[in-house]
């Protein structure tokens, strides 16, 4: 028995011991090489490094950047973040693979495809395939090489040094060096980028002293002055093709664009679409992946969805994207989905201080009692985003004023909202009618549109008849932003990181008429003061001290009132790999390849 029962023992010892040998020891997951960057969208979402090309070398990481910088708190802070990317994994293993067209979809034909002086976001988009910033921004805000290679920062956070790439040509072969950086700066983006241009108050000089150099140096330190180099906000364009060609917005070269990025442009057919080729010669070797993209011109919201269902389109980004459709779709499990805003945005509405009805800030405070934004977000927005908490909306946690929300200031009273408009001269005749205001939107932006007609019915409850016109885009620009031609205006500003560099052009006073900037009447040297302390102070909470200072004035003077902060959800085809590389959807699409 004793015997039976010591076999047995040895039995079990021999079965363990195999059992062992027969299972691998695991390893721990490896973050995948740069060069394989984008073999998936879930790569990218889960490990930044990825992002990176093999042709970046390591000197240039921004770590290093971040070494030469004095302190801390000489960076730009920090932005909220939104929550991690939700993408579709590929295929375990699969490799990036070249070949294949990308079709887009976009809502309307724009004006014209330089972002050089404009922050519209269709063009913005096309834009960032054909031309390129110094830098880009990986998922975690960190500045990384593009046109310049290097950079370094002095001590006092003031200068900063950028080496640019050797060899990089434009579209059309003729050479890129420091001129053209100099030249985009100094002639186009200080002087007519709605975000950029407020840079120009901040730098005291610009210069080029060779071809592969180019060094900024600023009055004071700008914490936030490395997220603005972008190609969303400072795309580098061709000093050949504008210098001395007269007005550069109306440059030829703005409809068939000549840039140094991934993609050429191809050809545009109104109405229906715009293509872009790879660019055979750019400079990061073996990039791009993709043969080409289409932008397939949508203007009705609903189809374009269904594109996406039926395969006529393989990407649709949030900005586009009814919303009324999204969970029905991401419950398919048939797209990749991201969720989460990459950089804080707001929708908000702009009063014409010049109209006689919206001349004083009582009349636009009593408006602000009937707005549901709560409404608006339910119904324009299907629940994807978050109502309108304040001025600069509650996107950065670390300078939300609590006590300049609307809620508290403005809750919903329609009989207070008539009494403040009788006390502010803005009476009703004998109809109860105090007249009629023009509520100009984009006609392509489906969530404008209803929020409008919400904001019309809320109106009516004081008196007021709104005329609803959703217009074209580049028509709706016109009468905005250089005809001041409406009385009501729906829009929304991305911040790019930083309040500096998105939200303070809703507010300071502008001193010439440009696109997508604070277009109502509204000055203030006050705010304008406040919004200088807070963009040239390096700490963040002492920043945040002026934005809540800011906020009080603002929250009382309402020239807009903040509806409500994007939620983004993004859509595209599983065929689609190497998505969401950067901070923004738009960016680095020539990591993105097609599955075959």
């Amino acid at each position: 028995m004793l015997r039976s029962i010591k076999l047995l023992l040895l039995f079990v010892i021999l079965a363990l011991i195999i059992v062992g040998c027969a299972s691998p020891t695991v390893e721990p997951t490896k973050a995948p090489p740069p060069a394989s960057s984008s073999s998936s969208a879930a790569s990218v979402a889960s490990s930044v490094s990825s992002a990176v090309p093999t042709s970046v070398p390591a000197s240039t990481s921004a770590p290093t950047v971040a070494a030469t910088s004095p302190t801390a708190a000489t960076k730009a802070p920090e932005p909220t973040k939104a929550p991690a990317p939700t993408v579709a994994p590929t295929a375990a293993g699969a490799q990036p693979v070249r070949g294949g067209i990308a079709v887009i979809a976009t809502d309307s034909d724009p004006d014209q495809l330089n972002p050089g002086f404009t922050t519209s976001y269709n063009i913005g988009d096309i834009g960032s395939k054909i031309f390129n910033g110094l830098i880009w921004l990986d998922p975690n805000w960190v500045p990384q090489p593009q046109l310049a290679e290097s950079w370094t920062i002095s001590s006092d956070a003031k200068v900063y040094t950028f080496k640019l790439r050797s060899g990089v040509t434009w579209h059309d072969g003729k050479p890129f060096t420091s001129a053209d950086v100099k030249y985009s700066f100094d002639e186009i983006l200080l002087k007519l980028h709605p975000r950029t241009k407020g840079l120009a108050a901040r730098i005291s000089t610009l210069a080029a002293p060779d071809a592969q150099t180019v060094v900024f140096t600023l009055k004071d330190p700008y914490a936030p002055f490395m997220l603005g180099l972008t190609v969303f906000d400072a795309p580098i364009l061709p000093k050949h093709l504008y210098d001395g060609q007269g007005d550069v917005t109306k440059n030829p070269a703005n409809l068939k664009p000549i840039g140094t990025g991934p993609f050429k442009f191809s050809e545009w057919n109104k109405g229906s679409t715009i293509k872009l080729v790879r660019n055979e010669n750019y400079f990061e070797k073996g990039l791009p992946y993709l043969d080409g993209l289409v932008y397939q011109i949508i203007p009705q919201a609903a189809n374009r969805s269904t594109a996406l269902e039926t395969g006529e389109v393989d990407y649709v980004v949030d900005f586009y994207f009814p919303k009324t459709d999204v969970k029905r779709l991401e419950s398919t499990g048939k797209f990749v989905v991201k969720r989460g805003q990459g950089a804080p945005a707001i929708e908000f509405m702009m009063f014409n201080t010049r109209s006689k009805a919206l001349a004083t800030k009582e009349a636009r405070q009593a408006i602000a009692m009937v707005i549901d934004r709560k409404r608006i977000v339910d119904q324009a927005m299907n629940g994807i985003a978050r109502v309108g908490f304040g001025p600069f909306g509650d996107g950065f946690k670390w300078l939300v004023n609590p006590d300049a929300g609307y809620d508290k200031l403005y809750p919903l009273n329609v009989a207070k909202a008539k009494s403040t408009l009788d006390a502010a001269g803005v009476t009703a005749g004998a109809d109860g009618s105090r007249g009629t205001l023009r509520l100009i939107v984009d006609t392509a932006r489906g969530p404008h549109v209803t929020a409008a007609q919400i904001i019309k019915e809320n109106l009516k409850e004081i008196g007021f008849n709104v005329d609803v016109q959703p217009l074209e885009r580049s028509v709706m620009i016109q009468k905005v932003f250089l005809d001041w031609d409406y009385d009501l205006t729906l829009q929304s500003f991305v911040s790019s990181g930083d309040p500096a560099i998105g939200y303070h052009r809703l507010y300071l006073t502008a001193t010439t008429k440009a696109q997508f900037t604070n277009q109502t009447g509204y000055t203030n040297p006050a705010v304008d003061d406040l919004f200088t302390k807070a963009a040239t102070t390096p700490n963040q909470a002492d920043r945040a001290g002026f934005y809540k200072n800011a906020q009080t004035i603002l929250a009382a003077d309402l020239s807009s009132i903040v509806l409500f902060d994007d939620e983004g959800v993004d859509f595209a085809s599983k065929k689609l790999n190497g998505l969401f590389s950067g901070i923004e959807s738009r960016d680095r699409f020539d990591l993105v390849w097609m599955s075959k």
